[in-house]
């Protein structure tokens, strides 16, 4: 448990107030707030200035120790990383930016073993990644400015880019947000187009998912545009329905059904390429697994999840039930750090994004036979999304159902 999430809870059981009480007093659910306080998620300066407004208590000897917190969980860190990477060092500008080879190879190895661990609920990689940018992303920045160290940039990328998917993760949506800037901005300084217009997917659904589908739509098609000429097909059929996926929430029927069909068309040359292991690859499965693991609950409203793509899919479904059947395809194969109730829950709120409330009810149905009697973590706090975002769809009997069990789970933990 974290020691900073347990001095919460001491704090709001001595003010005699409730979890369910805390979450009405603060933006955040209770079983977030349940989540932060038991350490399945990572306390942040801003989850203690929520505590402290809502107790009208300074907490400031809390703040001191979510400083020391993030270094001492870093001490899980293999050995041969740790030392490389606590404590941060400050380089000089000049020649102090390059990078060493021991340094590069330390790095690399730093992204493959947060990778490999980014869908757990734990915060230690998230904080490796976030120090490791840290102490070097200055010098990163001196990098750019010349043609060569494609490495280090590259490098640099894809830890930006693995830092931004954890953010987003955990609804730290201004730290995702930021850490995706600085990863398409190294990446491009790279001169890798493939791993820049990789990256900008994940930038691409942030801006939907975050009520900014016209933005979302400029920066799919920048990503198309700058990967033109070098886009493998795996980035062409991700950037194509995410351009679908835009134009759908805007509304523009025929435009999305323009882009499924190129979507449609990219999907058969997928099948027929054997999946490669690069760091765009690796960018593309996060990005694709972040759309579905991660936030989606307040945009447009509270139980207005239909209105995302719901009407232009059922537009779609009238004038091309061909096109329909494949607009939404397999989802890559999940790690397995990701339990399959988590893929059952997803599958379940894009259902409600498409307006389908009996698909939903059977996906989230099917999701609970194999959930814990008390899920903790990303399981819980999704059910909890599906529940808020189902709430347009409460009087279908079968939705009614699964709310009710879902309620019973995430609200009696």
């Amino acid at each position: 448990m974290s020691e900073v999430g347990s001095a919460l809870r001491v704090a709001r059981t001595a003010a005699g107030i409730s979890l369910q009480g805390m979450a009405a007093r603060t933006n955040y659910s209770k079983p977030y707030l349940g989540q932060l306080e038991t350490g399945a998620r990572a306390v942040r300066a801003e989850h203690v200035a929520a505590y402290e407004a809502a107790l009208a208590t300074p907490l400031d000897h809390l703040r001191d120790r979510l400083i020391v917190e993030s270094v001492s969980e870093l001490d899980d860190l293999p050995s041969q990383l740790s030392s490389l990477l606590l404590p941060p060092v400050a380089h000089p500008r000049g020649d102090g930016a390059t990078f060493t080879t021991t340094e590069l190879a330390a790095a690399e190895q730093l992204a493959i073993w947060a990778r490999g661990r980014q869908w757990g609920d734990g915060s230690v990689p998230r904080r490796a990644v976030v120090t490791w940018l840290g102490a070097n992303t200055s010098r990163l920045q001196q990098l750019s400015a010349s043609r060569g160290h494609q490495r280090a940039l590259r490098t640099g990328a894809e830890l930006a880019d693995i830092a931004a998917v954890m953010s987003w993760d955990i609804e730290d949506i201004t730290a995702a947000r930021r850490f995706s800037v600085t990863a398409a901005r190294l990446a491009h300084a790279a001169g890798d187009p493939v791993l820049t217009a990789a990256i900008l997917t994940a930038s691409t659904w942030q801006l939907l998912d975050s009520g900014r589908p016209a933005e979302g739509l400029e920066v799919a098609q920048l990503a198309q545009y700058l990967s033109r000429r070098t886009a493998t097909p795996l980035l062409r059929v991700a950037l194509a329905e995410l351009e679908a996926y835009a134009h759908g929430i805007l509304g523009d029927h025929a435009a999305f059904q323009r882009a499924i069909v190129v979507a449609a068309e990219c999907r058969h040359e997928v099948a027929e390429t054997v999946p490669g292991d690069s760091a765009a690859d690796r960018s593309l499965t996060a990005a694709t697994l972040g759309m579905l693991l991660g936030p989606r609950r307040d945009w447009p409203g509270p139980g207005q999840q239909s209105r995302l793509l719901g009407r232009s899919y059922r537009h779609l479904t009238v004038t091309r039930p061909d096109l329909a059947a494949v607009a939404f395809g397999d989802v890559p194969p999940p790690p397995e750090s990701v339990p399959p109730e988590m893929i059952g829950i997803s599958s379940a709120r894009l259902q409600l994004m498409l307006g389908e409330p009996d698909h939903a009810a059977e996906q989230a149905g099917l999701a609970l036979t194999r959930c814990d009697q008390r899920p903790t973590g990303r399981t819980a706090a999704r059910l909890a999304d599906f529940l808020h975002e189902s709430t347009e769809f409460a009087e279908v009997a079968a939705v009614g159902e699964v709310r009710a069990a879902i309620r019973d789970l995430v609200t009696h933990r």
